[in-house]
């Protein structure tokens, strides 16, 4: 952990851009520094006291023009509009805009959350045996997503086009790099084929959705669910968010214990504490679940090029990515 003096050319942006958009001035001193795990630069930000943090996300060049940077150009657009869609600014769904300082390379300044992410929470009840916090917090997380699901957006229908695309991408780099097989590829694009079909039978309108709901993006400080990690933030189906999260969930399970079906009840909880939330109609509640197995596995394929995990684990994801795919098309 390192510290920048109080006269620091960024230690002053930080007051200034809390001051300006926070309403008060942290007081002076030295500013502690932390590096958090990212993919790219991002660091926390201590004021004097202790009581009072920022996190800046930062860019590797600017103007920006790298595929990183321009994602963290357009999660700095996305937090501007976050009023205009009811999601306010720091109040309490998202961490609050402080600002930038892109001539420094400081893309994104936000307030800290505390709180512990939903990652923290499985490992508790996957492994430690806790699963009461983790259903509180899927409880949270249900309602915050139901929420952002209902924001006023354009009215376009739900097409099968971006997940059928996804899939061939994951599937492409599934293969070059070895979790894959021929047969796995053969059995894929066959399941492909059926689930283009059936989701011709189900329609839905395009929401404003999370779009990385994983868990280290959703901290809950006090009770609540807070999203991080806007850039992928977009207009498009619901269960990019819902699946995704069912997907992490199995994962938690398999990756850790072993034992994919250990993770079925935090499963059936959240889809119940979304249902609740969101008050779908029934058509759309058909959907959810008729759906769920191809969204789910396609989180399960793209978990699986996760080079962190071991190559026998990521054949185990791709195999209960097919068992999902065809057992979900017997319902």
């Amino acid at each position: 952990m390192n510290r920048l003096a109080d006269a620091d050319p960024l230690a002053r942006a930080l007051r200034r851009l809390v001051g300006a958009e926070a309403g008060f001035r942290p007081p002076a001193g030295e500013v502690r520094v932390e590096s958090l795990p990212a993919s790219r630069q991002v660091l926390r930000f201590t004021f004097p006291a202790g009581d009072y943090a920022v996190v800046g996300k930062f860019f590797s060049a600017y103007p920006p023009q790298a595929s990183a940077d321009l994602s963290l150009a357009r999660e700095y657009d996305h937090y501007l509009r976050l009023p205009g869609l009811g999601l306010g600014n720091g109040g309490g769904l998202a961490p609050r805009l402080l600002g930038r300082w892109p001539e420094r390379s400081l893309g994104l300044l936000l307030e800290a959350v505390p709180g512990p992410d939903l990652d923290y929470l499985l490992l508790q009840a996957s492994v430690h045996g806790d699963p009461a916090p983790l259903f509180r917090a899927l409880d949270k997380l249900a309602h915050l997503l139901a929420f952002f699901h209902s924001r006023p957006v354009p009215a376009l229908l739900v097409t099968p086009e971006p997940a059928l695309a996804y899939l061939d991408k994951v599937m492409a780099q599934l293969l070059e790099a070895g979790p894959l097989t021929r047969e796995d590829w053969q059995a894929l694009a066959h399941e492909r084929d059926a689930w283009e079909e059936r989701c011709q039978d189900f329609s839905d309108r395009q929401v404003l959705i999370h779009g990385d709901a994983t868990p280290t993006n959703f901290l809950f400080p006090n009770g609540r669910a807070v999203a991080l990690d806007l850039e992928r933030l977009r207009i498009g189906d619901r269960l990019w968010d819902l699946s995704w999260v069912a997907g992490e969930l199995k994962h938690a399970w398999g990756w850790r214990t072993a034992d994919f079906s250990g993770s079925e009840a935090a499963i059936r909880h959240f889809f119940r504490m979304y249902l609740t939330a969101a008050g779908l109609a029934p058509a759309l509640t058909r959907r959810l679940f008729s759906l769920n197995p191809f969204y789910m596995a396609l989180a399960e394929l793209r978990i699986a090029r996760n080079l962190y995990l071991t190559r026998d684990y990521r054949r185990q994801l791709v195999a209960e990515a097919r068992r999902c795919l065809a057992h979900g098309r017997q319902r």
